[in-house]
């Protein structure tokens, strides 16, 4: 509904220029013995048509660089899986992880294709798997399907500390803490969680 009310509202402006433009040209540039019907229409028909392709051209352009980053921005809230996001950007800075790494990280354990990603992030798909291969390289995970199952498994260790959390005595200092559920707070608690080598040796048995 909102797509075609912009449609709508781009069109209504394009011929609004259009007329703008056409009344502007007819009066100061345009001799009187011209200024009749078929001229004036035929103005307004070419800047109808240039305004209209000047606005398909910018919508085009800054659109791919807005768009790929509106959505990123959402992820965590239509995935509800704010957990995964957190961990990430947590391991992200020990594995020195460049910024665009850790975004692709993130699509990655959230379960978007290469090709996908690369939309989103309005990049080609060679350069995902470049920033892939390095994402791989430093963390000492073999595949995407490692870095999925080793995120999954510490959001797994993430709450079962939330669930002992919950289940402190009303004496304990910090039940306040706990009344307001915090995935950073939850990743601060997992303390015994294994390493990469760890997690890897585990998944091989």
């Amino acid at each position: 509904m909102d797509s075609i009310r912009s449609i709508y509202i781009g069109i209504a402006l394009v011929l609004l220029i259009a007329f703008g433009k056409t009344a502007l040209v007819s009066t100061f540039f345009l001799e009187e013995l011209l200024r009749t019907g078929p001229v004036l229409l035929l103005l307004y028909l070419i800047f109808a048509v240039l305004t209209g392709f000047v606005f398909f051209v910018l919508q085009q352009f800054f659109g791919h660089l807005i768009v790929p980053e509106d959505k990123f921005k959402t992820l965590s809230t239509t995935q509800n899986e704010p957990g995964k996001e957190v961990l990430v950007e947590l391991h992200a800075k020990d594995w020195g992880l460049s910024k665009a790494e850790t975004e692709v990280a993130i699509l990655v354990v959230k379960g978007f294709s290469n090709a996908e990603i690369a939309d989103i992030r309005g990049s080609v798909l060679s350069t995902v798997k470049t920033q892939l291969g390095s994402i791989y390289q430093k963390s000492g995970l073999e595949n995407r399907y490692q870095l999925m199952a080793f995120i999954t498994d510490e959001v797994c260790e993430a709450a079962k500390a939330t669930q002992i959390n919950h289940k402190v005595s009303p004496r304990h200092s910090s039940l306040k803490d706990v009344s307001a559920p915090n995935p950073e707070a939850d990743v601060a608690n997992v303390t015994t969680h294994p390493n990469v080598e760890l997690f890897r040796k585990r998944v091989r048995k």
